[in-house]
């Protein structure tokens, strides 16, 4: 008999714990998953920053070779467009490059405040 009551007993009290611990942890967790999701959406933004920087270099050596070409309707066109490209790319980087720094810094934040 003194056995099932020490077994109860400690039963009960593991119970307690785990149940008054459990929302303190899952608060938590939740927490820390909102600020994951901001490290993840600023390695979003750094990535299509990163594409579209990409792409303008390319646009840009193609510039370049376009320009060594003999000058007619069709060469100034294409090139008009490569320009075009160019600058909505280079103004697409630097937008994803701002939205990083700022998902960044709203990342810093949360996790600082998590600890």
């Amino acid at each position: 008999m003194n056995l099932k009551t020490t077994l109860f007993f400690l039963c009960t009290v593991t119970s307690l714990i785990i149940a008054t611990s459990w929302p303190a942890n899952c608060d938590r967790g939740m927490y820390l998953g909102v600020c994951q999701e901001l490290v993840n959406t600023a390695r979003s933004h750094e990535a299509r920053s990163t594409f579209h920087q990409n792409v303008a270099r390319n646009l840009q050596m193609q510039i370049e070779n376009m320009s060594k070409l003999p000058k007619n309707q069709g060469t100034i066109a294409a090139m008009e467009n490569l320009f075009t490209q160019y600058d909505q790319n280079r103004a697409l980087e630097r937008r994803f490059r701002t939205l990083f720094r700022q998902a960044t810094d709203e990342a810093e934040r949360c996790m600082r405040s998590a600890e």
